[in-house]
This record gives structure tokens, sequence and C-alpha cells, in this order.
């Protein structure tokens, strides 16, 4: 009588109990039915986030400003060809890089060379020559050197010295004139600085004055404009130095190129400092 309760209590849970594998398979609980799934594709999908790309002005200067004449610091983006260009249309027609000719006109009319024609040194007139003849010389070179720098695939950008010796940042800054960095990072040549300033002094030889429109006065420009480079790339080097003096005015168009130096110094002090005190 027993064994029959028995069987009469268990029939009811034995038919509640899975018999095949697939029964105890839970993964299609979650699936949506048919209808679900059709009002599910009525939905667009959601867009795919993309890579930000890199502005030309963050690749030639970290904060997005670019100097208006000095040559921006190299930072961790190649350039291509349309970011020399980007930089070459700034520093040519930029107002800081066309009014900085007409302070040196005026040095040379303040003291004219000797045998200049009258018109080439006296009134307007001569003011007017000697301001076209320097945007001219400028004009030529940056457009020349910018074509070299896309010819011989060479950064444009500057690589400020690693060294803390004044006299060693110097010799970097003078050696840069002549071998610089190529756009994959190895020396090379500067061959954009020798034709810039071929084109800076060759390009006189069309329209100076008798005397003046020589081979020997376009070496003597053209070994004029190197030096020049060599005084924009020491300026370069110590540009933490004077940097935070020109942040501080706030002039239009005129801006450091080396303001993430700028901003790290603090930070650098700091460390050395403390690196100082442990080595005590």
């Amino acid at each position: 009588m027993r064994a029959v309760v028995l069987l009469i209590t268990l029939v009811p849970l034995l038919t509640r109990v899975p018999l095949h594998p697939q029964d105890f398979d839970n993964s299609n609980s979650n699936k949506p039915n048919d209808a679900e799934a059709t009002q599910l594709q009525k939905f667009p999908e959601a867009p795919k986030p993309q890579q930000p790309s890199t502005p030309s002005d963050r690749k030639t200067s970290p904060w997005g400003k670019l100097p208006a004449i000095l040559a921006p610091q190299i930072t961790e983006q190649p350039l291509n060809a349309a970011d020399k260009f980007h930089l070459y249309v700034h520093q040519a027609t930029n107002p800081v890089s066309l009014m900085v000719p007409a302070f040196w006109v005026g040095l040379t009319i303040a003291n004219p060379p000797d045998h200049y024609p009258r018109e080439w040194k006296d009134g307007a007139g001569a003011f007017g020559r000697l301001y076209g003849s320097a945007l001219v010389k400028r004009e030529s070179q940056l457009a020349v050197e910018t074509l070299a720098e896309v010819t011989f695939r060479e950064d444009p950008r500057y690589l400020p010295s690693a060294s803390h010796n004044a006299f060693i940042r110097i010799a970097h800054a003078v050696v840069f004139v002549i071998i610089d960095k190529s756009d994959s990072g190895h020396n090379r040549v500067a061959f954009s600085n020798f034709s810039g300033a071929a084109a800076n002094g060759f390009i006189g030889m069309a329209y100076l004055p008798a005397g003046y429109n020589d081979i020997a006065h376009a070496g003597q420009s053209s070994a004029s404009t190197l030096s020049g480079f060599a005084l924009s790339n020491i300026a370069n080097e110590f540009c933490p130095e004077w940097g935070p003096i020109m942040i501080r005015m706030h002039l239009p168009f005129v801006h450091p190129p080396c303001e993430d130096r700028i901003k790290a110094k603090p930070a650098n002090a700091a460390k050395a400092a403390n690196t100082r005190i442990k080595t005590k």
C-alpha cells in the first residue's frame, strides 16, 4: 500500500523533469522572437566612433599656435606636404612677417650704402623700393625653402638641444643650420636652408641698382641669410627663457614656438631640486 502511495506522489514530479539534453539549454530563453527581431531591425545602427584627425596646427605646435617668424619646434607628429605648405602660407602672409622687413628698411634708409643711387636711399620712393626688395627676398626664400622641404622630405621644424649648457645649446643651434632632421627623424644636410639662402641672395640680381646686382653681392646676401638662420635657431633654442615674457604681453600673432617647454619648465625645476636634495 505504501509503495502505491509513493508511486502516485512521484509521477507528477517526474513529468516536470526535462528528459532531453536540449531542455537544459536556457540560452534561447533570452533570444527575441520573430516579431521582436523584426522590430529591432527597424532601428538604425549606432554610428561607430571615429579617430579624430590631427589638425596641421597641432602637428607644428602642441598648442595650435604657429609662430610668426621662427620655425616651430618638432613634435611627435610628422609633417606631410600639405602641412608644410600650410606652415609656409602662415609665415609668408601673417602681419608680423610683413612688418619685419619695414623695420630693416628703416635701418637701411638711416644708413644707406655709399654708392646707392638717390632713388634708393631718399624719400618715400626709396622706402617703397627697399621694402619691395626685402619682401621679394623673404617671400622667395620661404617659397624655395618649402619646395626643398617637400622635395627632399626635410622637416622644417627646429629640434632643441637636450643639454642645459648654454655653449652646447648655442653650438647645437648653429650646427642645425647645416644639419637638420628629415621627415623620418634622421640627420641630413639642410638643403632647404642653403636653397632658401641662395634664393634670397640671387633674386636681387634681377632688380638691384648697378654695382649691387652682381654675383659677389648675391653671395654676400646669401651668407648673411645663413647667419640669420643661425640667429633664429639660437632664439628658438632659448625660447623657454624669453617665451614667458611674450606670453604675458599677449601680442597678436606673436606666439613662442615652445609653449609646451615653458609649461613644463616649473615641473622640471622642481624635479631637479628634488634630485639634488636626494643626492645630498
